[in-house]
């Protein structure tokens, strides 16, 4: 008998390699907003996204973060360029940041430029959780869109139908517990009765403290854990060890 009936999945360095994350997505954002800003600058949903970015960066106490100026469309992009390319590469959990990666990696995916990587044990584990009737839900830093298009677009095919819902940052930070209590109240399932997978010691603690329960998920390529992690978590290499 199962000890949970939810699953709440991370995404990288737990179904999808880090690397691709890296080496693959956040490159390709970085190295075409500012062409698809170009080509999308004067639609309105561009628009409120730009006004997003601005109102953050007007926040910011980042010195390479630039006020992005309203004077002219080039001046706007290149402001906007400017920052989102700073904080891929800082990797900067920026909302705003991470809702025009989407739009920009959907053309991407659509034009089969880019294909979500997971690992070989996700899809059959995804087809047994739904037989066995656990709901999986997908909790990111990266946006919704993102997600979507991650699983919908995959090596191994569309996974979405597997998926019972997603969340992103709009929800909470994933290093703290109010986070994941939201989430269990969102699903309505109680916290004991949810099962939180991550790569991240900080997170796996934060949902711990929460009341769910948590496996740490370690991939070859993921960055060592400390040995209070490997002391306080089960540490899984595969889902197949669920």
């Amino acid at each position: 008998m199962r000890l949970f009936d939810a699953l709440i999945l991370d995404i990288e360095g737990t179904v999808t390699s880090i690397s691709f994350v890296k080496d693959t997505l956040f490159p390709y954002a970085s190295d075409h907003v500012e062409s698809w800003l170009v080509e999308h600058f004067d639609e309105p949903q561009v628009g409120h996204m730009i006004e997003d970015v601005r109102r953050y960066s007007a926040q910011s106490t980042d010195a390479i973060v630039r006020k992005v100026r309203a004077t002219s469309k080039k001046e706007t992009i290149e402001d906007v360029v400017n920052n989102v390319r700073h904080w891929i590469q800082k990797d900067e959990k920026v909302t705003p940041m991470k809702a025009l990666q989407g739009l920009i990696w959907q053309e991407a995916y659509s034009r089969g430029a880019i294909k979500g990587h997971v690992y070989p044990d996700v899809l059959s584990n995804l087809t047994k959780f739904r037989n066995e009737d656990i709901r999986v839900f997908i909790y990111s830093s990266g946006s919704v869109h993102a997600q979507k298009l991650l699983f919908s677009h995959s090596v191994v095919g569309d996974l979405s139908e597997f998926i019972r819902g997603y969340f992103d940052t709009n929800i909470g930070y994933k290093g703290q517990a109010a986070s994941y209590a939201k989430i269990c109240q969102e699903i309505s399932v109680e916290t004991q009765r949810v099962l939180f997978l991550t790569d991240l010691e900080a997170e796996a603690r934060a949902a711990a403290k929460a009341g769910l329960q948590v496996k740490i998920v370690w991939r070859d390529e993921n960055a060592e854990l400390s040995q209070a992690a490997r002391e306080d978590f089960d540490v899984i290499t595969s889902l197949e060890e669920l």
